[in-house]
């Protein structure tokens, strides 16, 4: 037992978790074969949607979805009975190589992923990256405000035992669902604040993580336009008595660098200046 206690990785502080976390960020985000600033286009269909991969062998920025009835291209994809159908010239792609990779030119794949494409209604999203994509190569990794330990705070948790779905607005002007988990009551810079936390399921034996999103003092004046996200997690089973929320790992949705992304925007306010978290990435500091 004393071996196995000496060999035990030390947990990190939670300074070292928030640094740990924004280099993961860098890379998922310019680095990484799918990073996301790497998406060239994207396709979001539902049932009896359809859309055609066209392009330019040996030009990789060409490579485009057409949504076209009669576009003709390299792979088309189409969702039927809820069942997505690819076609790679003129060959089935099975949906788990779909979300693992299909290769279509140098520099060039795709790959995607079962998402909502309307509140409740379940689709595909389809990416097609390019590795020599500009916004990669330009990208100098992302801004947080200096870590700070007054905004990790410890909250009292009511879960709402009904979990009714909640519809959120998007990025790009559709409808999202998630439930309501519950609420979180706590003091933040001296100040009471209830934040409500949702999720991707209502089963309370599936749900292992919950998130807020919400605008604050900040948000349009240093914080990103449409609020942040602040994910809880690692509290066992639900519903929690407590949960630990830490505002420095407060971060942007996806849409704020990327259009190719369906983020929901912010309802719940939370009436502090939050200077802690992620920074806007439209605003020079």
């Amino acid at each position: 037992m004393a071996l196995l206690l000496l060999g035990a990785a030390a947990p990190l502080s939670p300074e070292a978790e928030w640094k740990k976390g924004i280099a993961e960020q860098n890379e998922a985000y310019a680095k990484k074969p799918h990073a996301m600033l790497k998406i060239q286009d994207s396709a979001y269909i539902g049932e009896g949607q359809a859309a055609v991969l066209v392009g330019r062998k040996g030009d990789p920025a060409s490579w485009k979805w057409a949504h076209d009835a009669k576009a003709q291209g390299v792979l088309s994809v189409s969702i039927r009975g809820g069942k997505l159908i690819a076609l790679h010239d003129g060959k089935p792609v099975s949906e788990a190589q779909m979300q693992k990779s299909v290769p279509i030119d140098k520099d060039v794949d795709i790959a995607g992923q079962p998402t909502q494409v309307g509140a409740g209604v379940n689709g595909w999203r389809i990416f097609v990256y390019n590795q020599k994509n500009p916004a990669a190569a330009q990208f100098r990794g992302v801004s947080y405000y200096p870590f700070n330990p007054a905004f990790r705070v410890k909250a009292r948790f009511v879960a709402d035992a009904k979990l009714p779905a909640r519809v959120f607005r998007t990025s790009r002007g559709t409808d999202k669902q998630f439930y309501h988990a519950g609420d979180a009551w706590f003091v933040l810079q001296g100040k009471p604040v209830t934040l409500a936390f949702y999720t991707d399921s209502n089963d309370p034996k599936k749900i292992e993580d919950m998130s807020a999103f919400f605008h604050d003092e900040l948000t349009g004046k240093g914080a990103y336009g449409a609020g942040r996200y602040v994910d809880a997690a690692n509290f066992g089973k639900f519903p929690p008595a407590n949960i630990t929320i830490d505002f420095n790992q407060a971060y942007n949705p996806n849409c704020a660098r990327s259009a190719h992304y369906t983020c929901p925007l912010a309802l719940d306010d939370i009436p502090v200046a939050v200077t802690a978290g992620e920074r806007d990435p439209h605003m020079a500091h």
